[in-house]
């Protein structure tokens, strides 16, 4: 007869999980993780190596061609200590991602792909054995995506052919580029260099920042757009919502990754910070902290969801600015608004932006895409003061998620109008809601001691670096 199967072996315990403050929930945790293995074997299900899922469709769907799901799920897979599923992902994308590609987006394929593969990299070595694998993937796009660096300023072109090496702007942006898409690509270039004991990788990125330090900056607020020949701005529009966000939040977690030992990067950040409580930062009849735009001076009274991003950032920060106080409470009054954003919908989810010109918030723009960023500025808060209401209101964002969004054979989606108690579908399930909102949801209602803040940064599509230690 067949020898008797031996016992399976535990499963190693998740990267950095021991016991001590900031207890677990393990019933709220587990429903997350539920969530994501709702989501990820709905993709691996009905759109295996595309980028991603319509769950009402059931087919897979691409816009990157880069098997985005795949690569995006990777380290949340990791900290949940899904080792086999991390490997299944992991095989994918040594052997099945192919680069040999025309024209991508530069910043979403760093921050998706370069910042996934270099993350799962860094996972591989704790979870069993370092993957060369995944680095020398990470190398392959890194090196395409690096011939968009190939401009007069340094600034690097919004498209990239991974093919030819030709590089292009938008026509709609008059040919700059976009200050996000130039200033949140610093963390994974640097990370991979760091591994690879090549500097040119950093040189190339850091470049961008020194550049976007010395040029004129009205209050230290970095506006929209720049051209990529001239390196000046070419707007007089700041915002932290779209097209601005993570570049502000780069200039923090680029310090911290490289070890607090930038001055000018810290000076960079808290010019910034400065800028952004003393011009942006608002309150609204209805006592609603909120972060308006500027645009040529005047201030613009709407929020999106995405600017939820900063009330972690300045939590972050807040330990090492000279207001650790006002930046803690410009944190928690972000937090608290982007709360409400979701709170006062029938749905329970916040819409894409909202209105603060007269006496409350009112949806603008009324459609939900799964995004993460206040779920993001909960954990960040969580982490800082352990007050019990920031998990109860990530409690409730999952549950908003749980009922509007679940489809029952796979997946979740986005809704069209949050308005609606029981609002309209969409049919996409964006790969950020693997890789980062519920990452964010799962960490959340873990100990502190998974993915310590002292040893890790985010990128900004939620993948963990680890900090450089000489």
């Amino acid at each position: 007869p067949p020898p008797p199967e031996a016992a399976a072996a535990p499963p190693p315990p998740p990267p950095k999980a021991r016991k001590g403050k900031g207890s677990i929930d393990e019933e709220k945790r587990g429903a997350v993780k539920a969530a994501l293995l709702h989501s990820w074997d709905g993709y691996k299900k009905f759109a295996w190596g595309t980028d991603e899922l319509m769950p009402q469709a059931k087919t897979g769907h691409n816009w990157l061609g880069q098997g985005g799901t795949i690569i995006d799920v990777m380290s949340t897979l990791a900290i949940m200590g899904e080792v086999d599923e991390f490997k299944k992902a992991a095989d994918w994308a040594k052997n099945s991602l192919s680069f040999d590609k025309g024209d991508v987006s530069f910043f979403e394929t760093t921050i998706r792909v370069l910042g996934g593969l270099v993350s799962a990299y860094e996972f591989s070595c704790d979870l069993y054995e370092c993957d060369e694998g995944l680095l020398m993937k990470a190398k392959d796009i890194a090196d395409r995506l690096a011939k968009a660096f190939n401009t007069p300023s340094g600034l690097p072109y919004a498209s990239i052919n991974l093919r030819s090496g030709r590089g292009s702007t938008p026509g709609w942006t008059g040919g700059s580029a976009i200050l996000a898409e130039v200033a949140s690509v610093q963390l994974e270039f640097a990370q991979l260099g760091r591994h690879l004991k090549d500097k040119h990788y950093d040189d190339m990125v850091m470049k961008v920042f020194k550049h976007l330090d010395s040029v004129n900056k009205p209050n230290g607020l970095m506006p929209l757009y720049i051209d990529i020949h001239s390196g000046q701005f070419t707007s007089a529009h700041v915002s932290l919502g779209a097209m601005g966000d993570s570049a502000f939040e780069y200039l923090i977690k680029a310090w911290i990754q490289r070890g607090k030992k930038d001055e000018w990067l810290k000076k960079f950040y808290d010019s910034s910070a400065r800028g952004i409580i003393d011009k942006l930062v608002q309150k609204n009849k209805a006592g609603h902290m909120y972060l308006a735009e500027s645009k040529g001076g005047s201030l613009i009274h709407k929020m999106d969801h995405l600017a939820c991003f900063a009330g972690g950032m300045f939590v972050l920060g807040a330990p090492f600015s000279d207001a650790p106080e006002k930046h803690m409470d410009v944190g928690k009054g972000i937090g608290e608004t982007c709360h409400q954003m979701y709170a006062k919908m029938a749905s329970g989810l916040a819409p894409e932006n909202s209105e603060f010109g007269g006496g409350d918030l009112r949806a603008g723009a009324v459609y939900n895409i799964q995004r993460p960023e206040t779920v993001e500025t909960f954990f960040y808060l969580w982490r800082a003061t352990h007050d019990p209401i920031w998990r109860e209101y990530g409690w409730q964002v999952f549950q908003a998620f749980e009922r509007c969004c679940k489809i029952p054979t796979g997946g979740y989606v986005g809704v069209r109008d949050v308005r609606q108690a029981n609002p309209p579908k969409d049919d996409t399930q964006q790969t950020f809601w693997l890789a980062e909102t519920l990452k964010y949801l799962y960490l959340l209602f873990s100990e502190d001691e998974l993915i310590p803040l002292d040893e890790y940064v985010f990128n900004t599509e939620a993948h963990p670096l680890k900090v450089w230690k000489d």
